[in-house]
């Protein structure tokens, strides 16, 4: 026998009572929310940026920071990665060349190789200086070696800036 067979019989009056739910017809008030009830206090650094700063500092965690490059030297790497290749270069090569006169620049050092010098011309296996008298050279050829060795050359002009380094 069933449930509802047994509460039509009556059988179950004596065990329990049933109560018929109904639907309350009053309005709840709606609870408040946490931006109406609570107010931010925000403490402000004078130095401190906002994390949806319209200007971030994009060279936060970079260099001199981590080993990352910043904006400077990603532009500077690109610049002579082309460069390079323009003077003759594998891409493989000047990229690795790049990467090197990188690290040289933040250690300071101030030798300079002849491919990033102005005063270089040719292509690669034929390269001249054209200022080898003021840079102390014999003769007008530069050995393939010496192209990208750094050294300290009194003529040496960078190309990039167009002045004297």
């Amino acid at each position: 026998m069933s449930l509802a067979d047994l509460m039509r019989k009556g059988s179950l009056r004596a065990l329990a009572t049933v109560t018929v739910a109904t639907v309350a017809t009053e309005e709840q008030e709606m609870a408040s929310t946490v931006a109406e009830v609570a107010t931010v206090a925000v403490a402000k650094s004078p130095d401190a940026k906002a994390a949806n700063d319209p200007a971030p500092d994009l060279d936060r965690w970079c260099w001199p920071n981590s080993d990352a490059m910043n904006t400077v030297e990603i532009d500077t790497f690109t610049l002579r990665v082309v460069l390079f290749t323009e003077r003759g270069l594998m891409p493989a090569g000047a990229e690795a060349l790049a990467e090197k006169l990188m690290k040289r620049d933040r250690e300071g050092d101030d030798r300079r190789t002849c491919i990033e010098c102005v005063n270089l011309g040719g292509r690669a296996g034929s390269s001249r200086c054209s200022a080898w008298r003021s840079a102390g050279l014999g003769v007008q050829a530069i050995p393939s070696e010496w192209v990208t060795l750094p050294q300290r050359c009194a003529a040496f002009v960078d190309r990039r800036k167009g002045g004297a380094a």
